[in-house]
């Protein structure tokens, strides 16, 4: 054993420090476990290890030594299942499990791998239970180990609830807080990243831009509240048309950005046409009881491999949406 049984406390502060010290770090939940099991392979002996949250799904997350075969086959599911539903009063037969991250990056050693036995416990985020750690082995798990596996989980369990907190700041930073879509820094962060991945994969790619036709006039006829209240309701509108990859942020004032992924000037123009179609169906009530409705001006530009930065890409894209503008709005220019 790992453990000594004479300095339980001495090996669980050790465990505790390792955790806070590197799974902190984890920038998501499946670096997370990875972390995390590589510290608790310093507190006891295990074979394998897995984590399984219950989402939709019952997504699962295993780590085993290096050089083992995997093991993620009906004998580890079953045990999985059997696990949760003695700890979860709800039945999890027909619940889909999916395998979310399976890495063997366990120092390896010759105990040989097997899931005969297992110890485990629950992780609970905000007073409820959002999942199960397991740990596997050969021979049976002793009351400290067992013990050892709660205080760890207990501490998962908070690292989960750090990252979670995490990912909602960021979401929050990179959200606009009228629109709900995302913001001017968020945009140029992930267009130079939409970039790279276009010139390695040579995969097309297109940029929208677009702003309200004489939104001025809204803001001066309506007030800037019914303003508000339109740029609110476009944008509901525009995110009907798109897909989930593609990114819809607030470029600034009246003005919006758009990167389609995997999409050629053709796909982009099929785009705007179902984006003007929609805006031009819009109509956005106004305190007087009666109705504003608005249109909009697009450009688009395409991925060049000559473009250095994303300032070349938006460029192009600002200068056609001008150019609807000039030949008479309610249009887009590719």
């Amino acid at each position: 054993m790992k453990h000594n049984e004479q300095q339980p406390i001495a090996g669980v502060l050790s465990l505790i420090r390792e955790l806070t010290g590197r799974a902190i770090s984890a920038n998501n939940i499946a670096d997370l476990f990875v972390f995390s099991f590589r510290a608790l392979d310093h507190a006891i002996d295990f074979d394998l290890a897995a984590a399984v949250m219950v989402e939709q799904n019952l997504d699962l997350y295993v780590v085993t030594r290096e050089g083992s075969g995997s093991l993620v086959a009906p004998p580890l599911i079953d045990s999985l299942r059997r696990t949760l539903e003695a700890t979860i009063p709800v039945s999890f037969a027909t619940t889909d499990v999916i395998v979310k991250a399976e890495r063997s990056d366990l120092p390896r050693h010759d105990a040989g791998d097997s899931i005969e036995h297992s110890t485990h416990a629950i992780i609970t985020v905000e007073n409820r239970i959002n999942g199960v750690l397991l740990v596997y082995r050969s021979t049976p798990f002793d009351e400290i180990e067992q013990q050892i596996v709660e205080i760890f989980a207990a501490q998962v369990s908070l690292l989960i609830g750090q990252l979670t907190a995490r990912g909602q700041i960021q979401e929050l930073a990179d959200t606009d807080d009228l629109t709900g879509i995302a913001n001017k820094r968020y945009f140029r962060r992930q267009l130079p990243q939409e970039m790279e991945r276009a010139r390695v994969y040579s995969l097309p790619l297109t940029l929208l831009m677009f702003d309200v036709d004489d939104f001025k006039e809204i803001n001066d006829g309506f007030g800037h509240t019914i303003g508000d209240v339109v740029l609110s309701e476009l944008c509901g509108a525009v995110r009907e048309t798109l897909r989930p990859p593609d990114l819809f942020a607030r470029f600034g004032g009246d003005e919006f950005a758009i990167i389609l992924p995997h999409t050629d000037l053709s796909g982009a123009c099929a785009v705007a046409d179902r984006i003007l179609q929609k805006v031009r169906m819009l109509t956005i009530p106004a305190d007087d009881e009666g109705t504003i409705c608005c249109s909009i001006s697009l450009g688009i530009a395409d991925y060049q491999p000559t473009d250095s930065t994303g300032g070349d890409i938006i460029r192009r894209a600002d200068e056609r949406l001008y150019e609807s503008k000039r030949a008479g709005k309610n249009r887009y220019s590719c």
